[in-house]
């Protein structure tokens, strides 16, 4: 904490873990002159990040599913083309 009124810089806030930047909210949540805001938007910039990455993973899912359907589809067409045409 480098700063005059003792807040910790948003370095020191992203190095902690998701424990411990709770217990430091806790810790300096009643104390005028630092901004609780900090802390939250930190803790809430954590959450929409793990949101993303999720969000990031159904999307590669729901991609490779489709590409999945999409070929298994092209597969059944030619073998349904190949069954069922007529001989000349």
């Amino acid at each position: 904490m480098n700063r005059p009124s003792g807040a910790p810089t948003l370095a020191e806030l992203r190095a902690l873990s998701d424990e411990a930047l709770v217990e430091k909210y806790d810790q300096i949540s009643g104390k005028e002159f630092f901004s609780s805001n900090d802390v939250l938007n930190e803790l809430m910039r954590r959450e929409s990040s793990k949101q993303t990455r999720a969000m990031l993973r159904y999307t590669l899912w729901i991609v490779l599913m489709t590409l999945i359907v999409t070929l298994t589809t092209i597969v059944n067409l030619v073998i349904a083309f190949l069954l069922y045409r007529k001989p000349s």
